[in-house]
């Protein structure tokens, strides 16, 4: 009996410049300046994670926002990063938004398909999912 073949399909994906990476990038400064504003500093004796930092970074066509958390006593590492929000670059002034679900994938939301950088920058402002701890 023959295989089945697969239906194949090509599909449009757009990528983002340097230029326009550095230009969302500069456009989500202030966002993560106002997530820092919450962080609280960490107790002494520290025995649970605690989030010292809030930045972001870029990786193939994703915007990600992320939290840095000191580990408490008893772990077997100094540091580890934990997502907030992600970005995925659709075209000129479309972006769809994710989360970082407890299973350690991102899920995206969509309520939040193609969305401009401005609602983005809303969004994660107001949304609780999308808070730092």
């Amino acid at each position: 009996m023959a295989k089945k073949r697969t239906k194949m399909a090509w599909v449009y994906s757009p990528t983002a410049t340097k230029a326009e990476k550095e230009a969302i990038s500069k456009q989500f400064e202030p966002l993560i300046e106002e997530l820092k504003k919450n962080l609280q500093p960490i107790p002494e004796p520290q025995k649970y994670n605690h989030c010292i930092d809030v930045f972001s970074k870029w990786r193939g066509n994703y915007f990600y926002i992320m939290e840095k958390f000191k580990t408490g006593e008893n772990s077997y590492k100094n540091f580890f990063d934990y997502g907030i929000a992600r970005l995925e670059f659709y075209g000129k002034h479309g972006f769809n938004l994710s989360y970082f679900r407890h299973t350690g994938k991102w899920e995206p939301l969509f309520m939040y398909e193609g969305i401009s950088l401005e609602e983005a920058h809303k969004v994660i402002l107001e949304d609780p999912m999308f808070q730092v701890f």
